[in-house]
């Protein structure tokens, strides 16, 4: 019996390095497969959002503040509004891909479940979720370094290989890298923020110093991204925790007084390294790197003006016009804009999303969809008025929101699984409104820093924990299966020789039983098909099919083929007009 506080403590500590786990693996998982390079991060993050729930279930939560029933009503309009677009609007319906999305609404709020746990102080998991967003953000920073000085080769198959020059981390994506550093730089400088005042004034000079060292490592890897996006959110950032930290006009105590230098600094790094780096290329690798510098100013492109998002966006607004009400359906963005006819420039790069949330939705939804969406939005962060926050940890998660929300403007995060679980944290430490009580003209209260102002905590009702138990099993077993029937429609892109045994003598009949990825079945089914008068007719309707995943050239002109063999004059100059214009844009 006397033993059982030191198995709790070990049982605690081991659940809790479980979530450190959960949570940052993610970020640094460098496996994927074809034909889909996004869907096994993707599983990935789904499996560890359920299994990061189901580790803190049981633990009391933030509790939820009485919302005026307009909301449940809206929230019902909402949902409705969506399924039934889903559902009902798109020629085809992109099964994996509606799937995917109701994936995504339940990782989402899973990891808002875990963020209403994270945000009780007595549960003691706050200090996990920030070593696990440090830990994430300082490694792939690391990464970035190595892949930008060309020095990561011995790493692989542990870390992903781009061009020479280019970092990225294992995100395999520049803007994404730099989006984990910005939530670096927020998670730091709430920890900086928030600790409690006699830690500050009793910290050694490696406590002082490793928080420096650290926005310096953070820094170097934003440099080496080479994003404009990253370097944005760095300014922004670093702007408003300096003017967060200034906001007490009484002297000001050690902490703020080094967030506030650190907050005001921290663009500077990033300017001083974007200079820096570069020469250090040029010392190792005898080259001299791109400059983060260079880009912002515009002095530096790596695409044509026909890729660029001013040309992009012109032609979502277009489609938004000729469809405003319901949209063009789910998924359906890339087949209409390759379908139209654009009076002006036309975006010449395969399309897959518009780059701005708003607009995407307000493309695949329709506007009123679109507008409803944001005005629920913006009510629902009004209501919490986040700029009100004297809370280190709650304006910790504000600025998560604010970084995948200020990305989600120019490109679409929330696609990919990593962003999906931050913002479910970040909208779980800030679920509850805040009590006003806690007024002071402090950033916190020094004897209990963490989480004053913070909302009350209940423990879970029964329900509270059975729920959760049911919906995370359900999201993890259908994981396993996604993760199945992927890999049996993988086969057909592998050499004979590298496929699994079951597969080897019919990998395309298998693959065509998928009920997930038949899209990507019938892709590959298509594209290596030899066209006769005799499959003519089945050509012509699968590559029509085809084409709502995927209108890429190859796809289109198998339509062509067919539909000439089959006659169908009308239906060949429209593709070809089609195809051509696209050809003639990239030109």
């Amino acid at each position: 019996m006397h033993r059982m506080p030191s198995f709790e403590k070990c049982a605690a500590t081991a659940r809790n390095v479980l979530l450190l786990l959960s949570l940052t693996l993610p970020w640094l998982n460098p496996f994927t497969s074809t034909p889909s390079t996004a869907v096994v991060p993707l599983l990935l993050s789904w499996m560890l959002s359920a299994c990061a729930l189901l580790l803190v279930v049981d633990l009391p939560s933030t509790s939820a503040t009485p919302s005026p029933r307009g909301w449940a009503l809206a929230g019902g309009v909402w949902l409705a509004a969506l399924l039934a677009s889903v559902l009902s609007v798109p020629e085809v319906v992109d099964t994996a891909l509606t799937v995917g999305l109701l994936a995504t609404l339940v990782t989402v709020w899973a990891m808002t479940a875990v963020g209403r746990r994270v945000a009780v102080q007595s549960n003691e998991l706050l200090p996990w979720v920030v070593a696990a967003w440090l830990l994430a953000a300082a490694v792939s920073s690391l990464l970035g370094v190595l892949q930008y000085l060309d020095l990561s080769r011995d790493l692989a198959p542990w870390v992903n290989q781009p061009m020479r020059g280019d970092a990225f981390g294992n995100l395999r994506q520049r803007n994404q890298y730099a989006s984990l550093t910005s939530i670096g730089l927020v998670t730091l400088l709430a920890w900086v923020a928030g600790r409690p005042a006699t830690t500050v004034s009793q910290q050694s000079l490696w406590g002082m110093a490793w928080p420096w060292m650290l926005l310096n490592v953070l820094a170097a890897g934003v440099a080496c991204s080479l994003s404009r996006t990253g370097a944005v959110q760095w300014v922004l950032v670093g702007l408003l925790a300096a003017l967060w930290a200034w906001r007490p006009m009484s002297a000001m105590k050690p902490r703020q007084t080094q967030l506030f230098c650190m907050a005001l600094a921290a663009p500077f790094l990033v300017a001083l390294w974007s200079v820096w780096m570069p020469m250090l290329a040029q010392q190792i690798t005898g080259s001299q790197g791109a400059s983060m510098i260079l880009r912002v100013a515009g002095q530096v492109q790596d695409y044509g003006m026909c890729a660029s998002r001013r040309v992009l966006w012109s032609n979502m607004f277009n489609l938004v016009l000729q469809r405003p009400w319901l949209g063009w359906g789910w998924g359906e963005a890339d087949l209409a804009h390759f379908m139209t006819v654009y009076s002006g420039a036309r975006f010449c790069d395969l399309l897959d999303n518009a780059h701005d949330l708003p607009l995407h939705v307000a493309v695949e939804f329709g506007l009123p969809f679109a507008v409803l969406s944001v005005l629920l939005g913006l009510a629902w962060v009004f209501r919490r008025q986040p700029w009100r926050e004297t809370n280190a940890w709650r304006v910790m998660g504000w600025g998560v929101l604010l970084v995948v929300g200020l990305h989600s403007l120019l490109e679409y995060p929330l696609w990919y699984g990593p962003f999906q679980m931050a913002v479910g944290l970040g909208l779980g430490l800030v679920w509850a409104c805040p009590s006003r009580q806690v007024e002071n003209d402090d950033l916190v209260d020094d004897n209990n820093p963490p989480m004053v102002g913070a909302p009350a905590a209940s423990p879970p009702t029964q329900f509270q924990q059975n729920m959760p138990l049911v919906v995370c099993s359900l999201l993890f077993l259908g994981c396993l299966y996604a993760a199945w029937d992927y890999n049996r429609v993988a086969q057909i892109y592998r050499p004979a020789a590298s496929r699994d045994a079951p597969y080897r003598d019919n990998p395309m009949g298998h693959a065509k039983q998928s009920w997930l990825f038949r899209n990507q079945a019938d892709f590959a089914d298509l594209t290596t098909r030899t066209l006769t008068a005799e499959n003519a007719a089945d050509t012509y309707a699968l590559a029509l099919r085809v084409m709502h995943y995927s209108p890429e050239a190859r796809v289109v002109q198998k339509a062509i083929d067919s539909a000439k063999l089959l006659g169908l004059t009308d239906d060949v100059v429209k593709l070809t007009d089609q195809l051509d214009a696209g050809r003639k844009a990239a030109l």
